[in-house]
């Protein structure tokens, strides 16, 4: 793992959740799949920023997603009950080949990926925002859903980027040009030493971070709507290149 993300001393010496750092996951917390990034771990815990908010999750339950399964599917709420992990997997499949146009047209249309997947309470918006830490430098910026999906589509699809869209896609998957400006650099070791101490108190003390979900209205999933004309068929072997982010 040092070969593809710089690891802190604090993490060298607390071994091996620190595999997990900065890694997209989707994890169980109190009964839900979440789905996200790791920004801190404590032991067999890790915290996972998503859409949503933050929540704690087990290691043992943690699974690597593609990173752009964090926008779309942040904000969902399946219970773990409802869905065994394996079905899930296919889910997410089924989304990320949506995207790609493995044996069909690929898509850059939010409703059109998740359809049947997530009720519309839970799609994100495109101009829905997450503080994406770079695996490599752990340098944190804000990346936006439509950048998230719009790379995914053009770069990891193998996709001819149209003039009008070049200047909206970064060429990295967390360089937003929308949010340039809005950049945090890695914590310094005094900072770092600060939070694991806050970390520890809190597990000393105790019970799993659990943000209050207010929303409650009717589900209403929307039918896939019909094709633009920039979603074209790319060939299945494009799939390998959106899962190699999952390692890096």
């Amino acid at each position: 793992m040092a070969r593809h993300r710089q690891v802190g001393a604090n993490e060298y010496a607390a071994g091996a959740p620190g595999e997990w750092l900065r890694k997209a996951v989707v994890g169980v917390s109190n009964g839900n799949y979440v789905t996200g990034q790791v920004i801190r771990y404590n032991g067999n815990y890790v915290t996972i920023r998503t859409l949503f908010s933050e929540f704690n999750s087990r290691t043992v339950e943690l699974e690597k997603v593609a990173p752009v399964l964090c926008f779309l599917t942040g904000k969902s709420r399946l219970r773990a009950k409802d869905m065994t992990g394996e079905e899930l997997t296919e889910r997410y499949t089924e989304i990320l080949d949506r995207i790609l146009g493995t044996n069909q047209r690929g898509s850059r249309s939010i409703p059109r990926l998740l359809a049947g997947f997530q009720p519309v309470r839970e799609q994100p918006q495109a101009t829905d925002t997450l503080r994406w830490t770079n695996t490599l430098t752990g340098v944190e910026s804000t990346v936006s859903v439509r950048h998230a999906v719009d790379y995914a589509f053009f770069v990891d699809g193998n996709r001819l980027i149209p003039a009008s869209t070049r200047a909206n896609i970064g060429d990295v998957f967390d360089a937003d040009p929308r949010h340039t400006n809005e950049t945090t650099e890695p914590p310094s070791g005094e900072e770092t030493e600060r939070d694991n101490l806050e970390t520890l108190l809190q597990s000393i003390g105790g019970g799993a971070m659990v943000p209050e979900n207010s929303q409650n209205p009717n589900a209403t999933y929307l039918a896939a709507p019909a094709l633009s004309s920039t979603e074209t068929l790319v060939p299945q072997n494009c799939h390998a290149k959106i899962l190699a982010a999952i390692s890096g």
